[in-house]
């Protein structure tokens, strides 16, 4: 972030977006709250507060009544906004670094694209709060009540959301990178291709009903949750038939048998704990007889024969113990041909 200029007006650069900054009198403020005031009763009296591209930034602010009040581009960098009213607001591209928003009411507010870092969200209340495209970076938001809220796309990286009511709120795609959830409630909540989830705790959390397409989760994590299912993407039960890339290109086809262990809960993860090497082609497509493993040139596939996972270090990070596979001839044909020497999984 850059900033830009003197005196009373000042430009934000925020990427590509320069937001022209304007400091006003105290008392400029009230006259428009007042007027705020007025129109929040009847609307064809007073007139709704335009704080857009307005610096309110480190100004106590706390208890007051900015619903419904157009707050698009503003500062209100390290300002006081406890038990404020900003229900039905909208805050489009604010910036709200440090903010404390303790016991602030926020139902129907639109963050969207909002720079929330540092900010405290404690106790706050509303439904269906608009989070989307926001950088939420060390917020502290617990024990707050936001059933139904959009955190979609978000950058919620190391906030902590402890002890929340978060019921149905939706966190597809948003970037969980050392978050904390303990004692929250996520029931019936969408985290669908959310990013880094394996970093982040939900101990004692209730999760049931919770959407979880395509994400990891660390176990050790896990402790204590409520309701959680993880639906793998290979079959649960009986054997089937798998494939996968081994190096110099070629194809292995797999018998999983029906005793074997197996896991997956995305649409790349699946693994075995054994498998019957049916067939092996080569790059051409010509059968062969033998390949080895793109990460562990010592672990061979050989026609006929029934290949054991190796045991892996629990403490290892990540999952990485079982027989890799996909579960098309396609998708195994579509991986990269480059051959690692690593010694993490088969």
């Amino acid at each position: 972030m850059l900033w830009k200029g003197t005196g009373d007006d000042m430009q934000i650069s925020m990427g590509m977006t320069i937001l022209s900054q304007k400091k006003i009198e105290r008392s400029e403020f009230d006259r428009r709250m007042e007027e705020h005031a007025k129109w929040l009763k009847n609307n064809e009296e007073g007139k709704r507060a335009d704080f857009s591209d307005v610096d309110l930034s480190e100004m106590d602010l706390s208890g007051m009544d900015f619903s419904y009040a157009d707050m698009t581009g503003v500062n209100l960098g390290s300002s006081n906004l406890t038990g404020a009213n900003l229900s039905n607001a909208n805050f489009w591209g604010a910036y709200m670094h440090n903010a404390d928003l303790t016991r602030a009411v926020i139902d129907g507010t639109t963050f969207y694209n909002v720079n929330l870092t540092l900010s405290k969200l404690n106790e706050c209340k509303g439904e269906k709060t608009c989070f989307s495209f926001s950088c939420m970076w060390d917020c502290e938001i617990k024990n707050a009540v936001l059933k139904k809220a959009n955190f979609f796309a978000a950058e919620i990286c190391n906030c902590d959301f402890s002890g929340s009511d978060l019921e149905e709120a939706r966190f597809c795609c948003a970037d969980f990178d050392d978050s904390t959830f303990e004692d929250t409630r996520l029931c019936n909540a969408d985290f669908d291709f959310a990013r880094r989830t394996y970093w982040t705790d939900f101990t004692n959390s209730d999760m049931t009903g919770l959407s979880t397409a395509d994400i990891d989760l660390d176990p050790d994590n896990l402790k204590g949750v409520k309701g959680l299912h993880m639906p793998i993407f290979c079959p649960e039960e009986g054997s089937f038939i798998a494939w996968k890339k081994c190096r110099e290109g070629k194809i292995v086809k797999l018998l999983i048998p029906e005793h074997a262990k197996r896991k997956g809960s995305t649409f790349h993860s699946c693994r075995a704990s054994e498998a019957v090497v049916l067939d092996i082609f080569d790059k051409e497509g010509n059968p062969v007889d033998e390949a080895v493993s793109r990460v562990d040139k010592e672990f061979k596939y050989i026609k006929g024969a029934t290949v054991t996972a190796k045991e892996v270090d629990p403490n290892r990070h990540g999952d990485v113990s079982g027989i890799y596979f996909e579960l098309s001839r396609a998708e195994a044909e579509a991986l990269t041909d480059k051959d690692e020497d690593e010694e993490d999984n088969d």
